[in-house]
């Protein structure tokens, strides 16, 4: 009787610890320097308002590791080393990310990288309240090259796990097509 006990404890502990692993991440910056020693180590620079808020949970393949990316909406109004669209979309680390707040406007240091544009916990981000604080900066950099409306791709991003839903709709959909067919042919 214990070993029964003693085994039904072990496992369900054991299923516990494995099932609530999470990932630790550890954050190491550089000290970021000037503002034009951050614009030289990163791709470019942009200066707008941020104007959606978005986290959507990324996963490699059906297994792989989940991982939580906010990314941010900006309407750019300049850009610096890089030539950007109107708005762009940027990915920023859920949980060392810049604390962005929708309506405020910032200099943004980017990146490229596996096909869209991110910013770095490590960059120093700054909140500015006018473009003119950037161009003292750095100069007058670049105007938009051209006008997009990027906001229906911000829709598709969901901070829960929706790989069960679609699989339980499709199930369903499977049972009741099957009941249908069955019924049909004792009617």
């Amino acid at each position: 009787m214990k070993i029964r006990l003693f085994t039904l404890i072990f496992f369900f502990t054991t299923v516990f610890f494995l099932s609530n692993g999470q990932d630790a991440k550890a954050l190491s910056c550089a000290e970021p320097g000037s503002p034009q020693e951050s614009l030289e180590r990163y791709s470019g620079a942009v200066y707008g308002e941020v104007k959606q808020i978005k986290v959507d949970l990324k996963q490699e393949g059906l297994t792989g590791t989940k991982e939580k990316i906010k990314y941010i909406l900006v309407e750019v109004e300049r850009s610096w080393n890089t030539e950007v669209d109107s708005q762009i979309i940027v990915a920023t680390d859920y949980t060392w990310g810049f604390n962005f707040k929708k309506g405020n406007k910032y200099l943004i240091y980017i990146s490229k990288g596996d096909g869209e544009l991110s910013s770095s916990p490590c960059s120093s981000t700054i909140e500015m309240n006018n473009l003119n604080q950037a161009t003292e900066l750095f100069g007058e950099g670049s105007q938009p090259k051209q006008q997009v409306n990027l906001e229906h791709k911000m829709w598709f991003m969901f901070e829960h796990d929706i790989d069960l839903y679609i699989v339980v709709a499709i199930v369903v959909v499977a049972i009741s097509i099957f009941v249908m067919r069955a019924r049909k042919k004792k009617g």
